[in-house]
């Protein structure tokens, strides 16, 4: 499988995307640090898109509000006291793959794997509004 997809277009996503190597635009909310960001695509001659296919395509954990010292963060308890990650790749013979680490890289919160680029997009945005926004973790 490549990473090369049939946009519709009337996509936002597929309207984002140029002949040159360029970032794919994400909604990141507030809350989360990007560590990195190399989920980039461009438009082929034959209008399809493709994308970079590395299994190290966006890495981005939560951060304590500024105002919240570490204390009041711990006594507050739930996802404000602890770091949470999102890491997502692409695998060759199975898609995209977004994981939530919680608290680290041996605890996988939650996964999805899917070989539709809108999709994955959709999850990753998604993931990290409920995280931050509403407070849950998306289920296992």
């Amino acid at each position: 499988m490549d990473a090369i997809f049939d946009l519709p277009p009337q996509s936002p996503l597929a309207a984002a995307v140029s002949e040159d190597w360029g970032l794919l635009p994400l909604r990141v909310p507030m809350g989360w640090n990007v560590v990195y960001n190399t989920l980039m695509a461009r438009r082929r001659p034959d209008g399809r898109v493709e994308v970079n296919d590395s299994e190290d395509l966006y890495w981005a954990r939560t951060a304590r509000p500024p105002w919240l010292t570490a204390q009041e963060a711990a006594r507050k308890g739930g996802l404000q006291a602890r770091e949470i990650s999102i890491d997502a790749g692409w695998y060759h013979g199975c898609g995209f793959r977004v994981v939530v680490l919680d608290p680290d890289w041996d605890h996988e919160g939650a996964s999805c794997t899917t070989s539709d680029l809108e999709e994955f997009v959709a999850t990753l945005e998604e993931w990290m509004r409920m995280i931050t926004e509403r407070g849950e973790l998306p289920k296992p």
